[in-house]
């Protein structure tokens, strides 16, 4: 009785082994089949390959496995389930692009930070970042809530308050730094959870966040909800099929994104452009489906589109044939459209960029002149064409590349029984064709290096490089019009002006052309000066022609302290503090593990936490104008000078009772300045004190009578080092280490302390 069963489920079987393969059937697509015959049909298709076998007519046993490796690979593709490779590719990325234009529309959200810029009768520019209660500090007027309103209106409630305030006083108001979002997936997604977005992230770009969508998931039935109790409903559909964005809205902080199941899927196979299998919702019909594939190709049967449906009052799967595109889908498993067939008519079937692709009748067109002829182009890529044959008397495939542009390479050129032609399209210069044409196009490419890149344009017969030049749009306005032409095979060199250089197309061939090399820099300088900005400078500029360009200084800057920093200094300093955490982190470990005493080492790991990456890479040394360094120091691409404002104060930092900055006065010596911070604490190293200067360089306090103390000066850092103490002996070993990142956590507060008075 089971193998009875089994026999009269052999058609149900075959037409859903995809299915079954591919993805979980859904049941509620086949309400009049029993759980047990579903479930029989499974067993039957895991146990046998309802597949014909592969024949591959070669002698060539490599050739074989690898053809076939290529079909089932080629398979494995068609069935892949539309549009969710999209979601699993597209980037991940926290950091806001800092190039993309900001919408008026952006809602504040807490960690944002503004920068205000007041002139007018009252000048200032300050940064205000967004607290935990969704306010920023306003100098003066104190708090004003931000958190949760758009970009515009704060602009707006700003101006308010200003013109309230003050009198003759303008604001400009810009977004410095953007803070990561918050948002919820979950659904039939492959990890929900709660994530930290990038600001701008839309509601297709977040799904990548959480690996993406599940093969039961709906690419069409995606939801977002609003803390406000706002929902959205979302169709991806609409963006990869339509490249309609309007619905991917950009999601802000506490949205919940809930993606739910797909309900159906369909295959469709054969003569369409993009087979596949598409997810359908309700009323949609054939004609949906073929939009999703990019409709017909050209040698589709349009007239006999085959429905593999399943019949709910038989329980098995009949199929259907139709012409109309707008049939229903309903209870429809699978469409295939095969190819129109003619065994008493011999035709040449021909594709690309013609404005009637499909099959044209040999009678017609005796010689490839005659066809190209005869039909009409659409922005057809001229240089190649390919003419695929096979004789049948000889049993011999072969491959014909010809060149619109040039009639010797077509002429008299007869075209056999069931040939097929190609042409490239003027954009996507691809060729649908065989792999043994594709090798041959491959030889005839023409290599043209040029300073905007490397090209590859496929060519056979005769051409000249100066409409090449035109069809890619390169520049040639420092270019050397002198090009270089290479044929490998026939041992020529050719140096000629390219608008004179003719050629017949031979394999391997290159044009070089040769242009400067681009030795141009950019710098940036900000601060108390008139031009603030990134300046595009030659390689071999110093300091002073930096400053020639940027315009007068402001009376306020405070040119003793100016900061210059380079990226290679700051990316050593990073690795550098990098490995002495980890050796500490290791001692520690270490250390804890066998109970021992592990002393104030904890105390300089915390300190090192406080390093922040932008206050690291200084150059220390006096960068004034027409300074020496000024004028011998050459700047390299990514070097940055910050001009701080006067500070007019001293900082004492370290181990004093009360960390302080206080107003510089020529009577402050070390110990007065120490004084005033409260004095040492207990575990202050007295011996090591020692002074940053504004400028970056570090000089020792000394204690004794007999040398001569630091002379203080406005601007400058007062360090007072914390001595010590461990009776362990391999963490004395590491001693040395705790020192550094010591001093490089004071030397960057100190940069901190200055490049904050830019705000003051």
């Amino acid at each position: 009785m089971k193998k009875l069963l089994i026999i009269a489920l052999a058609p149900l079987i075959l037409c859903l082994s995809p299915y079954i393969h591919s993805q979980d059937l859904d049941l509620s697509n086949f309400q009049n089949l029993s759980k047990d015959q579903i479930e029989m049909a499974k067993d039957q298709i895991s146990k046998n390959n309802t597949e014909p076998p592969l024949i591959i007519a070669s002698s060539d046993k490599a050739s074989e496995s690898t053809e076939k490796k290529e079909v089932d690979e080629k398979s494995d593709i068609l069935n892949k389930q539309f549009g969710y490779n999209f979601i699993s590719t597209s980037p991940t990325s926290i950091i806001a692009t800092g190039d993309l234009p900001l919408p008026n529309n952006y809602k504040i959200s807490i960690g944002d930070v503004l920068t205000v810029i007041l002139s007018g009768s009252k000048e200032a520019i300050f940064d205000s970042k967004v607290k935990l209660d969704g306010t920023i500090l306003f100098p003066e007027l104190g708090s004003i809530s931000v958190a949760g309103e758009s970009f515009q209106d704060i602009k707006s409630k700003l101006k308010n308050v200003i013109d309230q305030s003050y009198i003759g006083v303008q604001i400009d108001l810009s977004l410095k730094n953007l803070s990561a979002k918050k948002i919820t997936i979950v659904g039939a997604v492959n990890n929900p959870g709660t994530y930290l977005v990038n600001p701008f992230t839309t509601i297709s770009n977040s799904l990548a966040y959480s690996g993406g969508i599940k093969s039961i998931g709906s690419l069409r039935n995606i939801e977002l909800l609003r803390a406000n109790e706002d929902t959205f409903n979302f169709d991806l559909y609409e963006l990869l099929i339509d490249g309609d964005r309007s619905k991917d809205i950009t999601i802000e902080s506490g949205d919940v994104i809930l993606v739910g199941p797909a309900n159906k899927f369909i295959n469709i196979n054969g003569e369409v452009k993009r087979p596949g299998s598409y997810e359908i919702i309700q009323d949609e019909d054939l004609s949906d489906l073929l939009k999703f594939s990019l409709g017909f190709k050209g040698g589709a049967n349009v007239g006999k589109i085959t429905l593999n449906k399943f019949d709910t009052q038989s329980s098995s799967i009949i199929k259907i044939l139709t012409d109309n595109t707008n049939h229903s889908l309903k209870d429809v498993l699978s469409v295939d459209i095969y190819p129109i067939k003619s065994e008493n008519v011999s035709s040449i079937l021909v594709r690309g960029a013609i404005k009637e692709p499909g099959y044209y009748k040999l009678e017609d067109y005796q010689t490839l002149e005659d066809l190209i002829n005869g039909i009409e182009f659409i922005e057809v890529y001229p240089w190649l064409g390919v003419l695929e044959q096979f004789d049948k008397n000889n049993l011999v495939k072969s491959t014909t590349l010809f060149n619109l542009r040039d009639p010797k390479t077509y002429q008299s050129i007869k075209i056999l029984p069931n040939s097929k032609v190609f042409f490239a399209n003027l954009n996507s210069r691809e060729f649908d064709v065989s792999s043994m044409s594709k090798d041959l196009i491959a030889d005839y490419d023409l290599r043209i290096n040029h300073k905007q890149g490397t090209f590859y344009l496929p060519i056979y017969g005769r051409y000249n490089i100066e409409s090449f030049i035109d069809y890619l749009g390169l520049d040639m306005s420092d270019v050397d019009i002198e090009a270089t032409y290479i044929s490998p095979l026939d041992n020529i060199i050719v140096k000629d002006d390219y608008k004179n250089m003719q050629f017949v197309a031979k394999k391997y061939n290159t044009v070089t052309f040769r242009s400067p090399v681009n030795d141009l820099i950019q710098v940036t300088i900000q601060g108390a000066i008139d031009y603030p900005g990134t300046y595009t400078m030659n390689s071999s500029s110093v300091i002073e022609d930096l400053y020639q360009l940027v315009g007068d200084f402001k009376s306020e800057a405070f040119l003793q302290g100016i900061i210059f920093t380079r990226e290679s200094i700051r990316d050593r300093q990073s690795k550098s503090i990098q490995k002495s955490k980890q050796d500490l982190q290791k001692a520690l470990l270490t250390s804890t593990q066998k109970g021992e005493d592990i002393g104030d080492i904890s105390i300089i790991m915390a300190l090192s936490e406080s390093i922040e990456p932008e206050n690291l890479g200084r150059i220390a040394g006096d960068f004034s104008p027409k300074s020496l360094s000024a004028i011998s120091t050459i700047l390299i691409d990514g070097d940055a000078i910050t001009i701080p404002r006067n500070p007019n104060v001293i900082n004492v930092l370290g181990e004093v009772l009360n960390p302080i900055a206080f107003e510089y006065s020529d009577a402050l010596t070390v110990s007065s300045a120490i004084n005033n911070a409260g004095g040492y604490q207990d575990y202050a190293d007295k011996k090591n004190v020692y002074v940053i200067k504004a400028n970056g360089l570090i000089e020792k306090a000394s204690r004794s009578i007999f040398t001569k103390n630091v002379k203080l000066a406005a601007g400058d850092t007062i360090v007072v080092p914390r001595k010590i103490i461990t009776s362990n002996p391999s963490l004395q070993a590491i001693m040395p280490v705790t020192k550094i990142l010591s001093d490089v956590a004071f030397s960057a507060a100190a940069i901190k302390s200055l490049s904050n008075s830019n705000s003051n």
